[in-house]
């Protein structure tokens, strides 16, 4: 007799759209013309530090239970923050899931922006991704914790 071994499988990143992006335009050209073509409200906040080098970070909640953004700048002085096998130099990482449709017609609004060359749809299938999915979410879990009002960061209540 064989005994039955249950076991459950644990997505860590399951609800994420990737969006590889491939344009020469700034980190806040790029985040000021998502923001006004798909309704975003990026905001700068400090820079992911990757060994001597800094790349953009923006971050965007839409509200309880909405999308949560982040646009993540992937090249800067020719360093790679990510190794993808095509050369992308940001990814706008959206949380929370996205109907198809809206997708398909934000990638089309994307497109039409001038100054972008590709915007592609990534896998999470990528070797290197779980990891830099990890380390994007503690920076913004850090950026947000740090810009609490500070009886919030204490759990101090009034």
């Amino acid at each position: 007799m064989t005994i039955k071994k249950n076991s459950i499988s644990v997505v860590p990143f399951d609800d994420i759209t990737l969006l590889a992006i491939v344009t020469q335009m700034s980190d806040f050209t790029l985040a000021w013309n998502l923001n006004n073509a798909i309704g975003l409200n990026l905001k700068k906040m400090d820079n992911i530090v990757d060994e001597t080098v800094d790349f953009s970070f923006y971050y965007f909640d839409a509200g309880e239970n909405k999308n949560v953004f982040n646009l993540v700048q992937l090249v800067n002085n020719g360093k790679k923050l990510l190794k993808l096998g095509n050369p992308f130099d940001y990814l706008l990482i959206i949380r929370h899931g996205i109907h198809e449709h809206r997708l398909t017609e934000w990638i089309g609004t994307i497109r039409k922006i001038k100054g972008i060359s590709v915007v592609s749809q990534l896998n999470l299938d990528h070797k290197e991704m779980d990891s830099f999915l990890e380390k994007v979410e503690f920076h913004e879990f850090k950026q947000i914790r740090e810009s609490a009002p500070t009886r919030l960061r204490t759990g101090l209540q009034l």
